[in-house]
Formats: structure tokens, C-alpha cells, sequence
């Protein structure tokens, strides 16, 4: 139970990190490299960052292969 609760938390992280990438994508047609990296650490990696154990998981079970 609380495996499941924390890999479909993960995910939702996950899916809100993908929908900043989208809107960037489609709200900035061209972006220097400056303006695409301010744009991802403010609002991409921070969602990132706060699923940390997402990319460096605990549990076995949690890391494919």
C-alpha cells in the first residue's frame, strides 16, 4: 500500500515536470540556450528536485532495469 501510494506520488511529479517541458515547448517558439535553462530550473527542476527519490530510489523494486 504505501509502495503504490509513493510510486503513483512519484509519477504525478513526474507528469507535472513533462506539462512545464509542454508548455515551454509551445508558448516559446524560439529560445537562446540562456533563456531555455532559466526557463527549465525554474519551472521544471523544481519539480524534479522535489521528487529526488525518483532518480536515486531506495528500494530496489523501484529501479527498472
Amino acid at each position: 500500500m504505501i509502495l503504490s501510494c509513493f510510486i503513483s506520488h512519484c509519477r504525478e511529479k513526474i507528469n507535472k515536470a513533462y506539462s512545464m517541458l509542454g508548455l515551454i515547448k509551445c508558448n516559446f517558439t524560439y529560445l537562446t540556450e540562456e533563456a531555455f535553462v532559466a526557463l527549465y530550473k525554474n519551472l521544471v527542476r523544481c519539480h524534479l528536485k522535489y521528487a529526488n527519490s525518483v532518480w536515486n530510489p531506495y528500494w530496489h523494486g523501484l529501479i527498472k532495469d
